[in-house]
């Protein structure tokens, strides 16, 4: 026998009604759904906030590449045409930058934005100081021009939401802004 909360056991009696199940079925399924996340070893959380993660990414025209041969196609573009991939990813961070103003908080719309952009084997900080933003993004296997070209990317984001970069430094696998309104630092 389960026991459940009153509120939880009618949201899932309005669900199976819904999906046109019983609520043995449906209570059958979320069961079984939560032993084959357990035998994963993870939690139902972490699979529904991963799966927010493909939605919102999806919405956001985001694809999934292998990550190597993404890194190095960015990297041969960029070696290659130079100042057309720059003009690309600059103006690609500036439409990125108008959608996440339109949200009523911006930051926190781009800092959800980074989760995706960083999911894997990179890292990043964004830090509102009043007035300035601080943004480290760093990823140990970066081409020296996906770096290049995601730092352009930043700057176009930032750009749209009014800022300046302060300061910038980009080297292989790291990059590290100071923005400003209207550069104002």
């Amino acid at each position: 026998m389960l026991a459940a909360d009153e509120e939880l056991a009618n949201k899932i009696v309005e669900m199976a009604k819904r999906r046109g199940a019983t609520v043995f079925q449906t209570v059958n399924l979320i069961l079984e759904q939560a032993l084959r996340a357990e035998e994963m070893a993870i939690s139902l959380q972490e699979v529904v906030d991963k799966r927010w993660m493909l939605e919102k990414a999806r919405g956001l025209g985001l694809v999934f590449a292998p990550e190597r041969l993404l890194y190095e196609m960015v990297d041969l573009a960029y070696r290659r045409a130079k100042k057309r991939a720059s003009k690309i990813w600059f103006e690609v961070g500036r439409w990125y930058g108008a959608y996440f103003s339109d949200k009523e908080e911006p930051l926190s719309a781009l800092e959800k934005a980074l989760e995706l952009l960083t999911f894997g084997n990179s890292y990043y900080s964004l830090r509102d100081e009043g007035d300035a933003i601080s943004l480290s993004l760093v990823g140990d296997r970066f081409t020296e021009g996906y770096t290049e070209a995601l730092s352009l990317f930043l700057e176009g984001v930032f750009k749209a939401l009014g800022y300046e970069a302060a300061s910038k430094e980009v080297s292989k696998g790291a990059i590290h802004y100071r923005f400003g309104r209207g550069g104002e630092l």
